[in-house]
């Protein structure tokens, strides 16, 4: 468009088109015509590259409006009626298009459309399902009917070349929504301060009224140079170009509203890039993230930042404000306090400047920050375990936050509070892992807020086995009076720092009595009358086995313990 530069790759799509064109012209072979395809997807990305540089002005127009509603309403509505009449002539020719082919091509209207229909009324994750399947099908490159002009000519303009047909599908309804297109971007253009070139670019780029000299024949009209005995390949191209314009006219006139909505306001002389954070208090495991930006400022003046409490309707500072801990250099103010008690700290203020017409503008602002004190948190990682059945105990701090702002809570099992302050007592039933998650309570602007402070992961293991001894011995020599006099079998928990309690709840005793090897079972951990015969009857020498130990802890599992072998001496 005139309007508007043009890139280094617009110009090739333009002069390959207005090549092919010609060469269309002169009735060449079917390979020309697949050079449209180039053509037709080189305008495709065109129409991408417009439909994002659009979007991301619409964007600017949002922040602004987000940030100055009054000022900037008329643009921003103007701005997005020029955008709807945009957006419904592109789908008008996009499904244009795809109807041509459709009939062309001889496709089964009733699948696609329907596939259409899904492709329109989808959500964000499922859109581009559906449209890669629609582009495939509509891609020129797998239309087999590129060369056929009487199905697209007797659609778009009917039998009669001196009276093109008119209605749905047609080339006059084409024209009569390109005019009306073209008049309502110049409306926009007119509204706030016309811009000549702009509006003659307009003008030029949608004349339908005009006519064209193809190959030295008679003067043609609009609608016949684009629609008339033209294969469907041209024809296609030909809509797509034209989505092109209307793209560019788009951009062209957003951009012209917007520069209205700067028009009185600030000028300033340099840029500089900052960088400013989205958090002040970042964990490990979460994201940090900042807003990268150029900011302006004038090097003639600075602004004046005061600190304090801001009445947004009057736009000055509760109790005149203060500026003492601000040094301001370059446009830009550094704000330097002391970090005293520990906590969310909020502050705020206005930036005072002179505006263009001499008065003084305030924009209001505010931020916050933690304070903590430093903290040295050592942990062994290879025993991050918690024991199942028991009652581990968990220290859980946050530095800076105290501990009854604390919210914590444990995956797989349940956590309360210990006896200490900031100690918990961690139980779980079973499972390889439980999660620890902790969020910490802020009050920001008088109202309670919740920031997830992280998680911690442990182990889940099984207490460790205990180990079977009687007469305090585990094996070795013994004397069958200690055997008798103990009387029991005792588990031990050994190199284990929990004060944990397991039963034996049944055992065997066996040994060699007169060349027989004789095995008692007993219920519970105490011999039984017949294992303390054997005993007092056994010899010297005699080997004592003390097997199928079975024993059960807090978990109610039971466990198999090793066996006792010792020597009568």
């Amino acid at each position: 468009m005139a309007g508007g530069k043009e890139t280094p790759r617009q110009k090739m799509i333009g002069m390959m088109y207005l090549v092919l064109t010609a060469l269309l012209a002169l009735n060449v072979s079917k390979e020309i015509l697949n050079s449209f395809i180039l053509i037709n997807n080189g305008l495709g990305i065109t129409n991408t590259n417009f439909s994002n540089k659009n979007d991301a002005q619409m964007q600017a127009f949002k922040t602004e409006f987000g940030i100055n509603e009054a000022k900037v309403k008329k643009y921003y509505d103007e701005a997005k009626a020029v955008e709807a009449a945009a957006d419904s002539l592109v789908e008008h020719l996009e499904f244009l298009k795809q109807y041509l082919i459709i009939r062309t091509d001889g496709m089964d209207s009733t699948s696609i459309f329907a596939l259409r229909k899904q492709w329109q009324e989808a959500g964000d994750a499922d859109k581009l399902k559906y449209q890669i399947q629609l582009d495939s099908i509509f891609n020129l490159r797998n239309v087999n009917s590129k060369d056929n002009y009487d199905i697209s000519t007797n659609i778009m303009i009917g039998g009669e070349e001196a009276n093109p047909k008119k209605g749905p599908h047609t080339a006059m309804e084409l024209k009569d929504k390109l005019d009306f297109f073209r008049d309502r971007m110049k409306a926009a253009v007119n509204k706030f301060k016309p811009e000549p070139s702009l509006l003659k670019a307009i003008d030029e780029n949608f004349n339908t009224d005009t006519t064209f000299k193809v190959s030295g024949s008679e003067p043609e009209s609009w609608m016949l140079s684009n629609f008339y005995h033209i294969p469907l390949a041209a024809c296609i191209t030909n809509m797509s170009k034209i989505q092109t314009d209307v793209r560019n006219a788009e951009s062209d006139v957003i951009k012209h509203l917007f520069q209205n909505v700067s028009a009185e306001d600030f000028k300033f002389d340099m840029l500089a890039a900052r960088v400013i954070p989205n958090s002040n208090y970042v964990l490990v495991g979460e994201k940090y993230s900042a807003d990268v930006f150029v900011a302006a400022y004038s090097t003639t003046q600075n602004p004046r930042v005061l600190i304090g409490d801001v009445d947004t309707v009057k736009m000055e500072i509760r109790g005149g404000g203060d500026s003492s801990n601000v040094k301001v250099s370059q446009g830009v103010g550094r704000y330097e306090v002391p970090a005293g008690a520990e906590g969310l700290k909020k502050w705020g203020g206005l930036i005072q400047v002179v505006s263009p017409g001499g008065g003084i503008k305030s924009y209001p602002f505010k931020s916050e920050y933690m304070v903590a004190k430093p903290a040295l948190v050592v942990s062994p990682t290879k025993m991050n375990v918690l024991y199942i059945g028991v009652e581990n105990p968990v220290s859980i701090s946050v530095p800076g936050v105290p501990t009854e702002n604390l919210q914590c809570s444990l995956s797989g099992g349940t956590l309360r509070p210990g006896k200490e302050k900031g100690e918990f007592i961690a139980e779980v039933k079973g499972g390889s892992e439980a999660i620890v998650s902790v969020t910490a309570k802020f009050m920001v602007d008088g109202k309670a807020s919740t920031k997830n402070m992280g998680q911690f992961k442990f182990r889940v293991k099984r207490v460790p086995d205990p180990v079977a001894y009687i007469a305090n011995k585990k094996d070795g020599l013994v004397s069958a009076n200690e055997l008798i006099a103990a009387g029991a079998v005792i588990p031990k928990m050994e190199n284990f720092d929990f004060d944990l309690q397991f039963r034996i709840t049944s055992f065997d005793l066996s040994m060699n009595m007169q060349g027989d090897f004789i095995t008692k079972s007993a219920t519970g951990n105490r011999l039984s009358a017949e294992m303390a015969s054997m005993l007092k009857s056994a010899k010297k020498g005699t080997k004592i086995y003390i097997e199928e130990v079975k024993a059960v802890g807090p978990d109610a599992v039971p466990r198999k313990l090793a066996p006792l072998n010792m020597k009568l001496q």
